[in-house]
């Protein structure tokens, strides 16, 4: 992904400040860690070994938290996983005015709609999505 990342930023401005879409406390407590902290840490020594000094970000501090602790999104209808994101998130320290918003895997893009429209409400000018995977479509077999 950092490769990917580098080549696709050649040519257009690095974000200057990398948000990660975070877990609730107390899934965190559950598992152990937070696997999109985890997997943006790593991301982010990847770049910094990669490209040094042009790295634009230094720390992961996230300025985002998962207020309301919800059903997981992979077990929920569209529907629902649109509904279970409202007001789900807050921004409690602010944020650059481009950002990159982190997430592990996108579904139904409920999550990544719900926090882009809040980093736009808290002042981001622009909002680039990175995720590491994309479920597929369902394809209807009726």
């Amino acid at each position: 992904m950092s490769e990917h990342l580098i080549q696709i930023y050649s040519s257009d401005s690095w974000p200057d400040q990398l948000i990660y879409v975070p877990s609730h406390p107390n899934r965190i407590k559950a598992r152990g860690f937070c696997q999109t902290k985890a997997m943006s840490d790593h991301l982010l020594k990847n770049l910094q070994l990669k490209i040094g000094d042009q790295c634009p970000f230094k720390a992961n501090n996230n300025p985002l938290r998962k207020l309301k602790h919800t059903q997981a999104q992979h077990s929920l209808s569209r529907k629902e996983r649109l509904k279970n994101q409202k007001n789900s998130y807050e921004i409690n320290t602010p944020i650059a005015k481009h950002v990159v918003l982190f997430d592990d895997v996108m579904t139904t893009g409920s999550t990544i709609e719900s926090c882009t429209k809040l980093l736009l409400e808290s002042g981001a000018e622009r909002v680039d999505i990175w995720v590491i995977a994309r479920t597929p479509d369902k394809i209807d077999q009726s």
